[in-house]
């Protein structure tokens, strides 16, 4: 990929207006009753542990305000999400919450909701700007990209980056918004320590977010292009399964690799200095704050920020040790 058209790319890719960071609120108390509340929570699947423990949070934090809840498996597959947020709204919640798999096809299906009187709160993934929602809860996977661009940048110290790039699902934004900020980090770190930047993307496959994938991906990547020196993966399930393709190579010490989220495999691998970096994305932050903005909601604040993102953090072998928690389900 060329310089011009990288930049072209970065700009392109701006963050959305308005953002503010939430991490560092305090608990939300409730001055109403919540107990007759029923929240509806629909996960784009439970294939994924980071999946699983978003649901966790969202079921902890919902209860822990005396809400009741109730979720539904969209199962990898769109017109199955769909179906469940309806089967949702059937079972007459109060609150829906949302992971969208596809940014424009709920979008129907949330205006529905709320025109029925039923407020939607969009977690971890995007939807069109013309849903009907209150909130919406991420990460900022621009900066996280950008975070861990500059590491790589740093770290290979003037070396030409030669890298693969492990990409989730096609057409998914979250995943575009990883890899354009990490683009965007490499080229603005060069450009400042060197006064040029030259970056090369080799390869891109696909892993679907699981470690599976990104084995396989990792596999055909390097069949076809054995002089990577960097593998950028779009979550770090992905980034443990490529690993296992370089180490199998013997590639381990040729190859930097970086991932996203903060999945504790992933930190452990990073403490013993076989994973380079990745960029924190908490489930348990995510489902606490977008229940805050629920109880928030309801106790009659009707002007949330319509995004707001969880704090970003680099995760390096200097701190990985700080955001490790060996009872985590992710």
């Amino acid at each position: 990929m060329g310089t011009a058209l990288i930049l072209a790319a970065l700009a392109s890719c701006q963050s959305p207006k308005g953002n503010k960071t939430a991490t560092s609120e305090p608990n939300v108390k409730s001055n109403k009753d919540l107990s007759q509340v029923r929240v509806g929570y629909c996960t784009p699947s439970l294939n994924a542990p980071f999946y699983v423990a978003l649901s966790k949070a969202v079921e902890t934090s919902t209860k822990g305000y005396g809400m009741k809840f109730v979720s539904v498996d969209g199962q990898g597959d769109i017109t199955k999400q769909i179906t469940g947020v309806e089967d949702l709204i059937s079972k007459g919640v109060n609150i829906l919450i949302i992971n969208p798999l596809d940014p424009k096809a709920l979008v129907p299906t949330v205006n529905a909701a709320s025109k029925a009187g039923i407020p939607v709160f969009i977690v971890d993934s995007y939807i069109e700007p013309e849903a009907n929602y209150v909130t919406s809860v991420l990460a900022d996977n621009q900066l996280n990209g950008e975070l861990l661009g500059a590491w790589v940048s740093k770290k290979l110290n003037g070396a030409k980056i030669n890298m693969a790039l492990i990409s989730g699902a096609q057409g998914n934004p979250v995943g575009k918004e990883k890899r354009m900020g990490f683009v965007r980090g490499v080229i603005n770190q060069e450009l400042t320590s060197q006064g040029t930047a030259d970056l090369k993307v080799a390869a891109q496959g696909w892993g679907n977010w699981t470690i599976s994938g990104g084995l396989k991906a990792m596999e055909d990547i390097l069949v076809a292009h054995p002089d990577i020196n960097v593998l950028v993966a779009e979550n770090d399930a992905m980034a443990l399964g490529a690993m296992k393709a370089i180490g199998e190579s013997g590639k381990g010490k040729n190859i930097v690799v970086v991932g996203f989220d903060g999945q504790k495999d992933a930190l452990e691998r990073i403490t013993q200095g076989t994973m380079g970096a990745t960029a924190r994305n908490s489930p348990a932050e995510l489902g606490k704050l977008v229940v805050q903005s629920v109880v928030k909601y309801l106790n009659g604040d009707k002007h949330l920020s319509r995004v707001s993102h969880t704090e970003s953090v680099l995760i390096t072998a200097d701190n990985a040790k700080q955001y490790f928690d060996p009872k985590s389900i992710f």
